[in-house]
């Protein structure tokens, strides 16, 4: 996915198991759905015009920066998260959805 300012995404499941589009519109009131994607490792990734309410916490917005493995773990996966979002951006390896991705959390 291509950041633009003011977008937020959000992994919010698996395309094998819902449509994610259908899923995406109704994931959250107040925001407006932007785009959909099963892109990233077929998990179903949100766009939105701002944070949906109730993220944890509030503002963080989430965007997948590749898998974790023996070359790269938490340093690594933080570092990508940095270079794509330098003010706000903290990437963490999580166990997710059966495997060990490096997820970015940012402020948009």
């Amino acid at each position: 996915l291509i950041q633009v300012e003011g977008e937020c995404t959000k992994i919010v499941g698996s395309c094998a198991k819902e449509d994610c589009a259908t899923h995406c519109q109704s994931y959250a009131k107040g925001v407006a759905v932007l785009g959909s994607s099963c892109s990233y490792y077929n998990l179903c990734t949100c766009t939105f015009d701002k944070p949906p309410p109730g993220l944890t916490p509030p503002g963080n917005c989430i965007i997948g920066m590749g898998i974790c493995n023996g070359d790269c773990q938490d340093e690594c996966c933080n570092k990508r998260c940095v270079s794509r979002y330098s003010k706000t951006g903290s990437g963490n390896c999580v166990d997710a959805f059966g495997m060990i991705l490096c997820l970015c959390s940012y402020d948009r």
